[in-house]
């Protein structure tokens, strides 16, 4: 699910507007509902593919590549290309997991499947993929050596197969209550610490050869990825505690932080319940309550906000060994930070 953090959005408006761009040079030539479809998803056409105002999500991948990049060679435009793929890599992603998870909506709108259909949904991801895989290409138009091109290529590819994994491994989790912090974390590293990985590897390959920088990159945006993941998590959780609703994620049965964390230290009782609850054919929203009681009575929270804590860290720690001035890194510390700290529902729009 894309999210929305306007202060943040108005300090990158630039980025945004020349990402905008380079989205465009890649997409505009294409014509029919295929293209259609994908204009769609991204917010920028209606369902009868007439044009609508573009809107300004977080772009949290896209704007990686781009921070990456300023702070390794002092200007984000080099990375465009693969910010661009970024962007275009998280819009399949986001089509196919509204699929395996039956949203029917995606934000204030109709999902893409919801819309065409499944079959046709997949189709639209899979040529997202292909465009992203294919905007690469466009480094050479700004001199990268076709060495560091091919290299790229493989660094997208790579996540895409570690990205697949994840989610493979978040869908057998479903249906299981053997599942540990180290199982989560295996699955979470794979399927967000792998996609902001490459999108700060490859910002930072976009502005030098250094490979010793490139692999700083890669592995603060590993991190930074567990991180986010399990900031998304807390939020699942307990976010929309005052709306009333119960979170989606929670009643697919997504086995999120909190809930592996519990599931590995409860005792016998409070396993149990778990049990009542995820052996249900159907999850009702006031199982999440019993869950909450669950989860507060253990003191989960604490721990998945201390584990956060400590992957920010460790994220920062491996920006640091690049050898970077502090100064550079500086825009893309904040917006690190600002990414695994706590967002109310009424900061989104």
């Amino acid at each position: 699910m894309r999210e929305y953090m306007p202060s943040i959005i108005q300090d990158l408006e630039q980025y945004h507007a020349d990402l905008d761009s380079e989205l465009e040079a890649i997409l505009q030539p294409r014509e029919g509902l295929l293209y259609d479809m994908m204009l769609y998803q991204l917010g920028w056409a209606d369902k009868q593919g007439e044009p609508l105002p573009k809107p300004r999500p977080l772009r949290p991948y896209a704007l990686l590549a781009l921070l990456s990049s300023e702070a390794v060679g002092g200007s984000h435009q080099p990375a465009l290309p693969a910010a661009a793929a970024m962007e275009l890599v998280h819009t399949f992603i986001e089509v196919h997991k509204d699929v395996q998870e039956g949203n029917p909506r995606q934000e204030s709108r109709p999902s893409v499947w919801w819309v065409w259909g499944p079959g046709q949904a997949i189709n639209v991801g899979d040529g997202l993929h292909a465009l992203g895989r294919s905007a690469l290409f466009r480094l050479s138009d700004a001199n990268l050596p076709l060495d560091r091109v091919l290299q790229a290529l493989g660094i997208l590819d790579e996540a895409c197969i570690r990205m697949c994994e994840g989610q493979y491994l978040e869908l057998s989790h479903q249906e299981r209550l053997d599942i540990s912090r180290s199982s989560y974390l295996k699955m979470a590293a794979n399927l967000t610490g792998s996609v902001t990985s490459c999108a700060m590897a490859l910002g930072a390959l976009a502005a030098t050869g250094r490979q010793d920088a490139v692999a700083a990159f890669q592995e603060a945006g590993r991190k930074l990825g567990l991180a986010y993941q399990v900031r998304q998590d807390v939020q699942a959780v307990w976010g929309n505690q005052n709306g009333g609703t119960a979170s989606p994620q929670f009643l697919n049965k997504k086995k999120l932080y909190p809930i592996a964390a519990l599931l590995e230290s409860a005792d016998l009782s409070t396993k149990r319940a778990l049990g009542d609850i995820y052996f249900k054919r159907v999850l009702e929203p006031d199982d999440q309550q019993q869950l909450l009681n669950l989860l507060e009575a253990n003191d989960v929270r604490a721990d998945a906000e201390s584990t956060v804590a400590d992957y920010i860290t460790q994220a920062e720690a491996a920006l640091q060994a690049a050898g970077l001035e502090e100064e550079a890194l500086q825009p893309l510390l904040d917006f690190a930070r600002n990414l695994v700290k706590p967002h109310n529902s009424d900061e989104r729009s």
